[in-house]
């Protein structure tokens, strides 16, 4: 049995504009949190897994948006219940308050927060930087919570002791789990396509309910499990149908949560039932999928029922009807004899390592070269697109960013040859890409 406990949850909180974000990317290590002046940037809860061994520590970070921002009345009660969830999730509380402007009445308010939470609470004074800073510390201990710890998130200076208080208040690393990124899939497909069979099989047990009748599964689960001793989330998406048959409200927002299921996947499982003819809503469905620029499986389900199928035929079907999805890979399914499962989720794994690649920026820009030099787009009345650099910007999807002459030169047919080459030469023939252009500014001299 497996002794290792669930990574404790650290939550920064104070009000705005104290330094929350600056104090989780020195944390952190990197810049993640976006880091303003204006009180309020950031607005959610952001989480990030923290490892640091030389303080024999594993755990989880959040920056919370600060308590008492009013810019927006919706977002105000919005934030203040993300920092009131980070609260009940949270094994430890850094409250940040502002040494250069002193004691105000918003940090008193946070206080009582975190009094009528019952958290665990450690202080810091940040922007301790001069004299004045200095004086202002004093007026900290009316807060009931001691003297703080005096640091510059800024410079750096005093995290030292901010890594001692963790590593007091925290468990061992050796006696918490280390993150593994697990592969989120979104199974989407029509009403009765055997999407949660599916997922019952994969777990061994019941979770889902499983009908006859169309339409059974509502919600969009979340349904964590382990394949092969390695982390899988899968979203068993509510079953879609014609917008214009949509029946009531709550069918509406299925609708609407598959789409968001879609979104945050790292790829989508397409369902099709091999005893019927694909349909106008799965042919939406793919393009959808194609939109969202994910990588998808097409899963041709409840093999068992059509034995003398011809998986020729099926791809030729496939090829017809979503003509968008060329080079996606097909899987026949048997939910009842268990045929197709194994290679489905292999190739999963196989999806989501290929969209997780980056590129090296020569690379990039050398097979860019070739691409267009191959292309050999002809110039129109307004010039020939040009492209004069390019970069990744990110997996999942991978995403280039291309400094170009003129955007309006790019049209969709070329954009479209741009990315079937990109695919082909990246090693992402079975990954969608996402192209963005920008002009490459020219100095006023060089302005027509």
């Amino acid at each position: 049995m497996d002794s290792k406990s669930l990574r404790p949850l650290v939550a920064i909180v104070g009000r705005p504009n104290v330094g929350k974000s600056t104090l989780f990317n020195r944390l952190v290590g990197e810049r993640r949190a976006i880091v303003e002046p204006t009180a309020g940037v950031t607005r959610d809860r952001f989480i990030l897994p923290v490892e640091r061994l030389d303080w024999d520590l594993r755990f989880d970070l959040m920056d919370t948006g600060g308590i008492g921002i009013v810019d927006r009345q919706d977002l105000a009660d919005s934030v203040e219940m993300q920092v009131m969830t980070g609260l009940e999730a949270a094994a430890l509380v850094l409250f940040l308050v502002d040494c250069r402007e002193g004691l105000c009445p918003l940090d008193e308010e946070v206080a009582r927060m975190l009094r009528r939470a019952g958290a665990q609470v450690q202080f810091i004074a940040n922007k301790a930087e001069g004299q004045e800073a200095e004086r202002n510390l004093l007026e900290f201990s009316a807060l009931g919570f001691g003297p703080p710890l005096a640091i510059s998130a800024q410079e750096g200076k005093g995290l030292t002791e901010v890594w001692q208080a963790l590593e007091q208040a925290l468990p061992p690393a050796s006696a918490v789990e280390e993150v593994q990124e697990a592969l989120r899939i979104a199974v989407v497909g029509r009403r009765n396509t055997g999407k949660s069979s599916f997922v019952n099989a994969l777990l061994g047990e019941q979770r889902v309910i499983v009908s006859d009748v169309p339409g059974t599964t509502r919600d969009a689960v979340d349904i964590r499990l382990q394949w092969q001793e390695r982390p899988v989330v899968l979203v068993d998406t509510a079953g879609m149908h014609r917008r214009g048959k949509v029946a009531n409200a709550v069918e509406y927002f299925s609708l609407t949560r598959s789409d968001h299921a879609i979104r945050r996947a790292h790829l989508t499982f397409l369902f099709l039932d091999l005893t019927d003819h694909p349909a106008k809503m799965d042919q939406e469905l793919g393009r959808t999928i194609q939109d969202r620029y994910k990588p998808v499986v097409i899963v041709g389900t409840k093999a068992d029922l059509v034995p003398d199928l011809n998986p020729k035929a099926f791809a030729e079907t496939v090829e017809h009807f979503f003509p968008h999805l060329r080079g996606a890979p097909i899987v026949l399914l048997s939910n009842v004899t268990g045929k197709g499962k194994d290679r489905l989720m292999k190739l999963a794994f196989q999806l989501k390592e290929e969209g997780g690649q980056m590129v090296p920026t020569g690379e990039l820009n050398r097979v860019v070269e070739t691409v267009f030099q191959r292309l050999r787009f002809r110039g129109g009345r307004g010039g020939k697109p040009r492209v004069f650099y390019a970069t990744q910007l990110r997996a999942h999807p991978p995403t280039f960013l291309l400094f170009v002459n003129r955007k309006e030169l790019f049209e969709k047919e070329a954009l479209r040859a741009i990315s079937r080459e990109l695919r082909k030469r990246l090693g992402f023939a079975r990954i969608p890409v996402r192209i963005v252009l920008r002009e490459r500014l020219r100095s006023p001299s060089k302005k027509g």
